[in-house]
């Protein structure tokens, strides 16, 4: 004597999968935020920085800022610099001319033999046409 048939069993342990799958899917979203909607998620974060900013103490200590030659000296060239003939110094008083480029200019003009136009400048890697245009009143060849 049976109490339910191998159709009314079937079903039975189908609604219990069905119930077992749909817990564990439900405890799975909880546990994952990528499941959460966004707000959700955003308030997540918004969380966990504020608990982070909290812990950190910034140990670093400022130094005051040092004046660099090229700061001190503001006043750019009021007479054309031939970058055939200037040193290091007085190319930094060209604008848009810092130690980096100082150098690049001597160490082209010391390869090449020199400029022939201040066009030639242009060949330095990070001199464009925009810095070309703001240096080339204060520079010449001869």
């Amino acid at each position: 004597m049976r109490i339910f048939t191998p159709q009314e069993r079937f079903i039975i342990l189908f609604l219990i999968f069905l119930l077992v799958l749909g817990s564990s899917l439900y405890l799975y979203k909880l546990n994952h935020p990528s499941f959460a909607p966004a707000y959700i998620i955003e308030d997540f974060k918004k969380q966990i920085e504020e608990e982070i900013n909290e812990d950190i103490i910034d140990y670093n200590l400022y130094l005051p800022i040092q004046k660099t030659v090229r700061a001190e000296n503001k006043e750019f060239a009021k007479i054309k610099i031939n970058i055939n003939t200037a040193d290091f110094n007085e190319l930094q008083r060209i604008p848009c001319i810092g130690p980096a480029y100082a150098q690049k200019i001597i160490e082209y003009r010391k390869k090449y033999n020199g400029y022939k136009t201040i066009g030639e400048i242009k060949r330095i890697k990070g001199i464009a046409d925009k810095k070309f245009e703001k240096m080339k009143n204060y520079i010449k060849v001869k």
